[in-house]
């Protein structure tokens, strides 16, 4: 087989979209069913593929959830690395979260979310494993960010800004999930009001120094 200019084969940029596939097709379903609910049975008839298909990829249901919440994590980090390091922060991550909806990653106001996805099900509750392994993608994440703005040039050796910023963003999408928690719980949340909205929104008022 020949490669590509990425220097991947067909088989390989066939694999990579039947993962991707997979992926999309178990989040859709966990938003609109419930992680608990849905079966690898069920992911396989939304992915369109045999369940031992799936098992070629992932050996568990928590390895797909976990696939999609790395993958979203990497785009986001990616997003605010690319903004200018000397941004203000609440900017960076407005500019990085219209950037992730203009490519494709979900949008959808909370009035017309089914239920909560399992990040914001599992925040406190839920599997230690899942939780877990979160929990250490967003410390890489944060080194990442962290290493970014230090190799910046835009603060001086040694300052906490750096990673000031990067603990932020974590901060900011954290009480992001316990908003939309709320808001399944009974709480007031605008039935317009999405993930991102509320990011910002919170991420604005941390950077006011009105906190």
């Amino acid at each position: 087989m020949s490669a590509t200019a990425e220097g991947k084969t067909r088989f390989e940029r066939r694999k990579e979209a039947t993962r991707g596939r997979i992926v999309h097709a178990a989040n859709a379903l966990f938003l609109a069913d419930g992680y608990v609910e849905t079966s690898m049975e069920d992911i396989a008839r939304a992915a369109d593929v045999a369940i031992r298909t799936i098992y070629l990829h992932f050996d568990s249901k928590a390895a797909i959830l976990l696939a999609y919440f790395d993958e979203w994590l990497d785009d986001f980090v990616d997003a605010l690395v690319a903004r200018p390091a000397a941004e203000p922060i609440d900017e960076s991550v407005a500019r990085a979260l219209e950037f992730l909806v203009q490519n494709g990653w979900d949008g959808t106001p909370f009035g017309e979310m089914p239920g909560p996805h399992p990040t914001v099900e599992f925040i406190g509750t839920g599997s230690p494993e899942i939780a877990g392994r979160i929990m250490h993608g967003w410390g890489r994440a944060q080194d990442a960010l962290t290493a970014h703005y230090a190799a910046s040039g835009a603060y001086p050796a040694g300052s906490f800004v750096p990673r000031a910023r990067a603990a932020a963003v974590f901060a900011s999408w954290v009480a992001t999930l316990l908003v939309f928690r709320d808001g399944f719980g009974g709480a007031p949340l605008d039935a317009q009001a999405t993930g991102n909205s509320v990011g910002e929104a919170i991420i604005r008022e941390m950077n006011s120094g009105r906190l």
